[in-house]
């Protein structure tokens, strides 16, 4: 997997660019705010199909025009495709298309032409933040390798959305609940396919994390495990019936999945240190990494923000020794001082100023 070219047109900060990243290690410094995390984003989209950072589209068009485009030129599999996103702002909203080799695409049909593993500061959220926050981890890691997953979250969202407001007109006496059956139905249809990519995933995921962990932390564990709903899904949503009435919302389903964290026996939510925590979550995105490799066949290209921060040397040294095993990496830092000097010696190193990326030899 390997981004060969990459153009941007008033993405954010970026008037224009033109990058032709190397197929190893690339390394992006420069002061923050200056257009490193808007770089990386615009990489993620082309996988992700939209803004993994982003609340509202309309945020990633700058300021020279209405419009914005990515494009990016991919190579998978042996073979190469051009992707774009363009969003054109009608009305103080964007409106998004998505191309495939010039031929128009839905979003859901995006993922997994392009695959990333995409870590940014955000990410400590992953340990410390709450469940909404590792599970969209997991949703971001299988839209790239589970056929139907994206379909099947763009159909929970429909089907929560629909029932909860059902759920209101009935608490209010304007319907029946005999009306909630057909939603009843698809939530258990949607909702067990997403609870058995994820508990799948999470089997998959939780002995490499551990490796991961335990080289880069010194020999410190780290366990995850999966947090879902009750294993008889249609019985669960149909005895909380009342207090899904009482509520107005829909309390059984994916949709309140968690994955938990432990490091050494400790909740890490509650016991990690700063350090520990970034140590975890890299962690994670690692084996998220050998994941999509192993389902994929090749390896996802390494999106890293700010990586290298909160660490001390000897685990700066062992991250960098794990993502340095190859494939393409994408790494940004404030300096160049955290990456040994042989690491930038093999690098591709470019400096990143006010939207602005030239080589740095």
């Amino acid at each position: 997997m390997r981004l060969r070219r990459l153009r941007l047109r008033n993405h954010r900060n970026y008037a224009q660019l033109e990058l032709s990243p190397g197929p190893g290690i690339n390394v992006f410094i420069g002061p923050n705010g200056q257009g490193k995390t808007n770089l990386l984003e615009a990489v993620a989209m082309l996988a992700l199909s939209s803004s993994p950072r982003a609340r509202r589209e309309v945020e990633l068009v700058g300021p020279v025009g209405p419009a914005s485009r990515i494009e990016a030129e991919v190579e998978t599999g042996g073979s190469r495709r051009e992707l774009a996103i363009t969003l054109d702002v009608e009305g103080g909203r964007a409106r998004r298309t998505i191309e495939v080799d010039g031929a128009r695409r839905r979003a859901v049909d995006l993922p997994g032409n392009f695959r990333v593993t995409l870590f940014w500061p955000d990410d400590l959220g992953l340990v410390k933040g709450g469940p909404e926050l590792r599970r969209r981890f997991l949703n971001q890691m299988l839209v790239q390798v589970e056929p139907g997953y994206a379909r099947a979250i763009a159909g929970l969202r429909r089907v929560l959305e629909q029932r909860n407001n059902l759920l209101k007109r009935i608490a209010s006496g304007e319907s029946g609940e005999d009306m909630l059956d057909p939603w009843n139905h698809e939530l258990v249809k949607v909702g067990s396919e997403i609870v058995e990519a994820r508990a799948k995933a999470i089997r998959e995921l939780e002995p490499e994390a551990a490796r991961c962990h335990a080289r880069i932390a010194s020999g410190e564990s780290l366990e995850i495990s999966y947090e879902g709903p009750p294993e008889n899904l249609a019985e669960a949503v149909n005895n909380s019936l009342a207090e899904d009435l009482r509520r107005g919302t829909t309390s059984v389903g994916p949709h309140r999945d968690d994955l938990k964290v432990m490091l050494d026996g400790h909740e890490a939510r509650s016991y990690a240190s700063q350090g520990q925590q970034r140590t975890a979550v890299v962690s994670l995105k690692l084996a998220e990494a050998a994941l999509i490799g192993q389902r994929a066949g090749e390896r996802p290209v390494l999106l890293l923000d700010d990586v290298l921060s909160e660490l001390d040397g000897e685990r700066r040294a062992a991250l960098l020794e794990e993502v340095g095993s190859g494939g393409q990496v994408i790494v940004t830092s404030v300096e160049a001082g955290p990456f040994p000097p042989a690491l930038i010696a093999q690098a591709m190193v470019w400096t990143v100023n006010s939207g602005r990326i030239e080589p740095c030899g």
